[in-house]
């Protein structure tokens, strides 16, 4: 719209302003109102830029698009979270591993077998969680059956509050004769004092779980799953376990898992 041949009447309701006594723009943040004085989403000073919704949280409160139009970054105040790329991805979007090698040893029958952290792989025995339909609550480093040794390559602590959004997992049998599997991940909480007790976990809660158990045939083919979110959201301090469940043991078991988070 011009403002040529316009009077101010019929015009000052579309021009931005700010209250500021006619000084402008000074070091104090202030609010863009319009002519009849209604706020604006956005605030500035001589140092500083700043939006934040009047009325509503949106899931667009502030974006940038290409010249042809495809959406490239993007302010959602109604979930709080920022996305970036045509895809429109969380930003602070990360990707933990956990595995399984078939190398290192035959998952425990019928009891929910810890996966190892990738960094770590698997140096020393296995961490058994129950044989219920989810891994057990809560696991004791008690130096007989469960080794410290043996614990902190399956423990993945988490270091800031995250959201969970996605969890996948691959598993292929080294035999050609095939099992029952399913797959756990599950967050607790973690014993830190450096005391008699520390690193047992407890408060277990599960995030992730196997919606069925996929029917392996054997080592001819790969077997993909996508795991059914439970409890997104875990804490920071929490501990994070991955667990696989095998009816019998048919073959041993090479299983990569990719849990997808981002930062809360």
């Amino acid at each position: 719209m011009s403002l040529t041949g316009k009077a101010k009447a019929a015009t000052y309701k579309d021009l931005l302003q700010m209250n500021n006594s006619n000084s402008g723009v000074d070091t104090v943040t202030r609010n863009v109102v319009d002519g009849e004085g209604t706020a604006s989403a956005i605030s500035i000073s001589d140092d500083t830029f700043s939006i934040k919704p009047q009325n509503d949280d949106t899931t667009e409160v502030f974006a940038v698009y290409s010249k042809d139009n495809q959406r490239l970054l993007r302010i959602d105040s109604s979930n709080d979270v920022v996305k970036a790329g045509i895809g429109q991805h969380i930003v602070n979007t990360s990707i933990q591993n956990f595995t399984l090698n078939s190398a290192d040893s035959t998952p425990a029958t019928t009891d929910w077998t810890a996966m190892a952290l990738p960094q770590l792989g698997r140096s020393a025995g296995e961490i058994t969680a129950g044989s219920s339909t989810t891994p057990t609550d809560s696991i004791t480093i008690d130096g007989t059956t469960n080794l410290a040794c043996e614990i902190v390559q399956y423990m993945w602590y988490v270091p800031f509050n995250i959201t969970v959004d996605s969890c996948n997992v691959w598993f292929g049998a080294d035999a050609d004769t095939g099992d029952e599997v399913k797959f756990s991940v599950m967050s607790y909480t973690v014993r830190t004092d450096n005391g008699s007790a520390s690193g047992d976990l407890s408060s277990g809660v599960e995030n992730c779980y196997s919606l069925a158990a996929i029917s392996g045939l054997g080592d001819e083919q790969a077997y993909f799953q996508e795991l059914t979110l439970r409890t997104a959201d875990v804490d920071a301090g929490k501990v994070m376990c991955a667990f696989v469940l095998q009816a019998s043991s048919n073959s041993d078991l090479t299983a990569n898992m990719q849990l997808v988070y981002h930062l809360r």
